[in-house]
């Protein structure tokens, strides 16, 4: 008669525990380890087929999931990092989000030029990869620029819109929860090449910058107008950059909308913001604040109209990080106020209900 293998373990046991009595309890603990093991693998070894089925789901699982290797791991905490925050002069740790960077209607010169320097979307360089802030090689427009296209035109835009009235053309309020109105129009007047703006503050803009220019201090204005589509092109690419990295699409949304703003967003696209550079420092970050063009602008922008839009330590208001380059046209009325009061565009919009 053939025994299993549990008898033929229990019987050996057995006949070992009553030739080594003090050895006995030893024995059956070894005898239960080995019967479970046992038990164990014949378990698995009944089921097999269910255990690689589910094996084989779990792995192709892992492959095709948006998991990222460890190597892409590094990369992606790399980028987490540049872009979930950066820390203020007060210590604080705020949300960084670039709004806006510079612009150029030359393709070929913009090597140095971050994803938002584009200005016509029919040709896109491979060169749009870089994500610095340097305008060295950026199309800049001097105060002469302007002035020439200034006495191109026959009248003079005057200011005569109500600053007050929060449905205005120049208090349209633009961000995140606040996309650019549908169908909304904007009145443009070409600068030079491909470089646009508002053709009602063209006047305005010139007047400031040859003010700017008496006192000694040049400005340059480097990124103006820019469409939805353009906008939507940049945005995209941003998101395929950290797919790239093995995040998924949301997670790569949720990063994107801090470096690049989500299409219709944009207060470019309304034609009355501009970044400003000075011939000194031609590179749009904290430190331009600090120069004599960046104080001379906060310190005269609203007497032609113009306002900081994301000044220091609002953030958590605006959703953008401070930029002392960016400049928003208001009108002199309105950009008096909030500069006066060290208010935002938002705060100033909900005191008007």
């Amino acid at each position: 008669m053939n025994r299993t293998f549990k008898e033929k373990a229990v019987l050996k046991a057995a006949t070992f525990s009553k030739k080594h009595k003090p050895l006995k309890p030893f024995v059956f603990l070894g005898l239960g380890l080995l019967v479970g093991a046992y038990n164990v693998f014949l378990y698995f070894k009944n089921n097999s087929k269910r255990y690689i089925t589910m094996g084989l789901f779990v792995m192709f699982f892992i492959m095709s999931s948006s998991f990222a290797t460890p190597e892409q791991s590094a990369d992606k905490e790399t980028y987490l990092a540049d872009s979930e925050s950066v820390v203020a002069d007060e210590g604080e740790t705020v949300v960084a989000v670039a709004e806006t960077e510079e612009f150029t209607d030359d393709l070929s010169m913009i090597s140095n030029v971050s994803d938002e320097d584009i200005v016509s979307t029919d040709v896109l360089s491979e060169s749009l990869e870089n994500d610095l802030k340097n305008t060295d090689n950026v199309d800049k427009f001097t105060v002469n620029d302007l002035l020439k296209k200034k006495q191109e035109n026959e009248t003079v835009v005057e200011d005569t819109e109500s600053s007050f009235d929060k449905n205005a053309w120049n208090l349209i309020l633009v961000n995140k929860t606040h996309p650019v109105p549908d169908g909304y129009e904007v009145p443009l007047t070409t600068i030079k090449g491909n470089m646009q703006c508002d053709e009602r503050v063209l006047d305005i803009l010139v007047s400031m910058l040859n003010a700017a220019e008496e006192d000694g201090v040049n400005l340059m204005v480097v990124s103006p107008y820019r469409d939805y589509q353009l906008q939507k092109v940049l945005f995209e690419r941003k998101i395929n950059t950290y797919m790239d990295l093995g995040l998924s699409y949301l997670e790569a949304y949720k990063i994107a909308s801090r470096k690049v703003i989500v299409p219709g967003a944009s207060e470019h696209q309304l034609g009355i913001a501009f970044d400003i550079v000075t011939g000194s420092h031609t590179t749009l970050d904290y430190e331009f604040g600090d120069t004599e063009a960046g104080k001379w602008l906060k310190e005269h922008g609203s007497e032609y109209g113009f306002i900081l839009r994301y000044p220091r330590g609002k953030n958590y208001i605006t959703g953008i990080e401070y930029e002392p380059w960016h400049y928003r046209y208001v009108g002199v009325e309105a950009a008096t106020y909030i500069m006066e009061n060290d208010l935002t565009l938002e705060e100033f919009i909900e005191s008007l209900d």
